[in-house]
């Protein structure tokens, strides 16, 4: 029995069988170069980490919830919670997101779920039959192909993006998703699952209403489930009104919808989050919850439920903290975009040879830096053949940490992803000096005129910064 690629590579060699199903087993290398970054801090090497690789919030969770929390401690609700979610948490989230999509959703829609992860194994566990396929988003969020492959054994189908030089973006056709349906359906293959995520990690892009009403009808057409993962719904920028599947016409019988509070309220550490689904999946959904987890913690549905609306239980009252925590995220979400516009401008001085797209929502980038890693110092001198050699390349001989494209599938080669999340005074403002400076002295090594001088980096980057901040 082949022992999987990430026991071996630790010289883990178990001594009894184990589910050969292992080997297609992925992971998020987010955590993995997490910890290389820790390591490489704590050795000293650099004055400083600049961090562009934190898929986490740098907004701290907002206080009214914290003080929720911190009273529903006080008042010992430590005991077991309702395995679904207390009816009166569900109902509030019901209540708010029947308003923000336009479409009817019970109590019986919802389950809460201990971050926003599970949902994405609970429907590859309810649905993928022996012979179902899942299609993914490629680049994507690693976790959905991962459990697709796992949960699929292998069988995974990328929906690829293409490139658009003249958007300077990365697009998702849905004419190639069409082509991928039917290839498959004439060889007898069914697709079970897609999988959207919007806005996205890793590109910061959004899709479109036009798109996803496509997406319903080929789901119609098709047969198939779409796992619809918006948990960067209210960080959307420039205007732009996030759109969702549930909003059209019939979908929510053919959506599980991702959501949660990790994201939009700062709250990743807390594992908090809810799936809408149709009533019958949620029936399963509760039955496997049961045997995963029993119950969000008491505290956190608590938590959950005072974001949209008052909360009344075990004789005690919590007055919701809506309209604060929407005042104090709304902050958040246009230091969110300023600190995007600002990482744009700031790698658009390094063209052609970084090419970021259109900040539009969540809070990444996705570069093009192929022209980077085509020049000759880059190749010959250092080594560096790809995306994931450039990215520990900056990290331990630069102090400078951001994650390879292809990280995120291999429709992310050649790029890289930036996320701005953490503090710009800390990190994004000297960060992008500090990698300015970097990719200018590799041009310069290869004999090439860099587009702008070291010198220049920090008066034009002030420049960009007072126009944001």
């Amino acid at each position: 029995m082949a022992i999987p690629k990430f026991l071996e590579e630790k010289n883990l060699i178990p001594n009894v069988s184990i589910n050969p199903d292992l080997n297609y087993l992925g992971t998020e290398t987010a955590f993995g170069f997490g910890a290389e970054v820790l390591a490489v801090e704590a050795s000293k090497k650099f004055p400083q980490i600049y961090k562009f690789h934190v898929g986490d919030t740098g907004p701290r969770t907002p206080e009214p919830i914290i003080n929720t929390a911190i009273q529903a401690l006080k008042d010992k609700q430590t005991k077991y919670g309702h395995f679904a979610g207390y009816p009166q948490v569900r109902q509030n989230i019901a209540s708010y997101m029947t308003r923000a999509r336009g479409v009817e959703i019970t109590v019986d829609n919802i389950l809460l779920q201990p971050g926003g992860k599970p949902a994405i194994e609970l429907a590859m566990q309810a649905l993928l039959g022996p012979e179902d396929y899942v299609v993914c988003q490629n680049p994507g969020y690693p976790i959905y192909e991962s459990l697709a492959k796992f949960y699929g054994r292998g069988r995974y189908l990328g929906w690829t993006a293409r490139y658009d030089e003249s958007k300077e973006k990365l697009v998702f056709h849905v004419s190639d998703l069409q082509k991928i349906l039917e290839e498959n359906k004439q060889a007898g293959k069914n697709v079970k699952i897609l999988v959207v995520n919007t806005p996205q990690n890793p590109t910061g892009l959004m899709m479109s209403q036009a798109q996803l009403e496509e997406v319903a009808k080929l789901s119609e057409k098709y047969n198939f489930m779409v796992l619809f993962d918006d948990i960067y719904d209210q960080i959307v920028f420039g205007g732009r009104k996030h759109f969702s599947l549930l909003s059209i016409p019939g979908m929510l019988e053919r959506t599980i919808n991702l959501n949660g509070y990790s994201k939009d309220y700062a709250m990743t550490g807390w594992r908090l989050g809810f799936i809408i689904a149709p009533k019958w999946l949620i029936e399963i959904f509760g039955r496997l919850a049961i045997n995963k987890w029993s119950c969000v913690g008491k505290v956190n549905q608590i938590a959950a439920g005072v974001v949209f609306g008052d909360v009344d239980l075990d004789g005690f009252h919590y007055p919701s903290v809506s309209e604060e925590v929407q005042k104090i995220v709304a902050e958040d979400f246009k230091e969110y975009e300023r600190k995007g516009g600002f990482l744009v401008d700031c790698l658009s001085l390094l063209k052609p040879y970084v090419v970021p797209n259109p900040v539009e929502g969540a809070f990444y980038d996705f570069p093009r830096i192929v022209k980077l890693l085509d020049l000759d110092y880059v190749k010959n001198d250092l080594n560096i053949k790809n995306d994931k050699d450039f990215s520990k390349w900056l990290l331990h001989e630069k102090g400078f940490a951001a994650l390879a494209g292809s990280d995120f599938g291999t429709g992310g080669q050649g790029f890289i992803r930036f996320s701005y999340a953490e503090d710009r005074h800390s990190h994004i403002i000297p960060g992008m000096k500090h990698f300015l400076k970097i990719a200018i002295e590799l041009i310069t090594k290869s004999g090439q005129v860099a587009p702008l001088s070291a010198d220049q980096v920090d008066a034009k980057v002030s420049e960009i910064e007072k126009r944001y901040f």
